[in-house]
């Protein structure tokens, strides 16, 4: 079976409507950054993948408290949310990553 692949307004429409997808959203793109941007919670390569500058410190935070099995709520979530919005054009490989 082929794994489908969504559209950005197909995931912005999860994104706004399932706090779990802006949890897996924030897992997804924190493996996009390159492990000295992981550890250092900051981007260091324009590569174009990972948190963006204004966001590293945030979303990786927040991935990190995904990882250890809690879930984002209040204003946090509000903030991861506005972060993946912002990144989903990372999250259009397949149904897996979001």
């Amino acid at each position: 079976m082929a794994q489908k692949t969504w559209t950005r307004t197909e995931i912005e429409a999860m994104l706004n409507t399932n706090d779990r997808a802006v949890e897996r959203a924030m897992v997804a793109i924190w493996e996009r950054q390159t492990r000295d941007e992981q550890e250092t919670q900051d981007t260091r390569h324009h590569n174009g993948v990972g948190f963006a500058a204004w966001s590293a410190r945030s979303g990786t935070y927040f991935a990190e408290w995904v990882r250890s099995g809690r879930h984002l709520t209040g204003k946090h979530l509000v903030k991861a949310r506005k972060i993946a919005l912002h990144h989903a054009g990372q999250l259009k490989i397949g149904r897996a990553h979001v």
